[in-house]
């Protein structure tokens, strides 16, 4: 395990005990620096026991704010809200990484397009902005966001229904992205780490692999709150993805991952 629990340690006066909430605040915000904590070190550092700190450990599992592990903790698998919810936050940055995505896009081109609330961004954009290319997509909001432009082919995966999320999935949608080739797989996800690409259902992430292997380029398409994010399902590593387009420059870790794997970043302005 790694830990950031020494690079920052909680101010307080000297001989004061830092309060509950206090601790609970210094460990949340030390997760967002470093995936593992060890909870002899969190305990070496907030000056308490280790039976205080796994008291504290299990209270913040039982919020659901981490993972607990042996001998520590670790950041929560990231969990997708509803789509509606998802559409109505990050709005302004979300236009500019689709604004910056179809600026990539040429005449005749056939894409292949994922669903996601980002990605319905992107649509609008093609939409407004491409003209005379061919769309295979799996996500009823997209295909009708696309169909108000005349000039774009709008070729819809079948499959079984998702209600919550507007979108078909399962092994005829699988299928028929198989039966396709593209220029260009433009997919979302829940988050992006060092280790690859991730989705909270494995479902859609079958979908978001198997159009990222049936395309010439793969473009992930991301703002930064999904950095250093984990859940479910790895359905992409950066290896197999050409650009990033998100709206801030990662760092650390990640960044280092696109380094090496030779992933383009494109950052949006807005």
């Amino acid at each position: 395990m790694t830990s950031a629990t020494t690079d920052k340690r909680p101010r307080r006066l000297e001989g004061d005990r830092l309060s509950k909430l206090a601790r609970h605040k210094h460990i949340i915000s030390q997760l967002t620096a470093a995936p593992t904590l060890r909870a002899s070190e969190l305990a070496a550092v907030l000056g308490v026991s280790g039976e205080t700190i796994r008291r504290d450990l299990m209270e913040l599992q039982d919020q659901k704010l981490i993972n607990r592990t042996y001998g520590g903790a670790s950041r929560p698998f990231a969990l997708e809200p509803a789509l509606t919810d998802r559409r109505a936050i990050m709005i302004a940055e979300r236009e500019a990484i689709a604004a910056a995505l179809v600026d990539l896009i040429q005449p005749n081109e056939v894409l292949m397009l994922a669903a996601g609330a980002t990605t319905f961004h992107v649509a609008r954009q093609l939409a407004a902005r491409a003209h005379d290319i061919t769309v295979i997509t799996h996500d009823f909001a997209i295909a009708a966001a696309l169909a108000v432009n005349a000039s774009i082919r709008v070729l819809c995966c079948p499959g079984r229904y998702h209600p919550a999320e507007g979108y078909v999935f399962g092994t005829q949608t699988i299928a028929s992205i198989n039966s396709y080739e593209a220029n260009r797989a433009i997919v979302g996800a829940t988050g992006i780490s060092a280790r690859g690409i991730n989705d909270a259902d494995d479902e859609a992430g079958a979908i978001y692999g198997a159009m990222v292997k049936r395309a010439a380029e793969a473009i992930i398409v991301v703002d930064h709150t999904k950095f250093e994010q984990r859940a479910l399902t790895v359905f992409a590593h950066w290896a197999d993805i050409d650009r990033l387009v998100t709206d801030r420059q990662p760092e650390g870790a990640l960044a280092t991952a696109l380094r090496e794997a030779g992933t383009e970043i494109i950052v949006a302005q807005y």
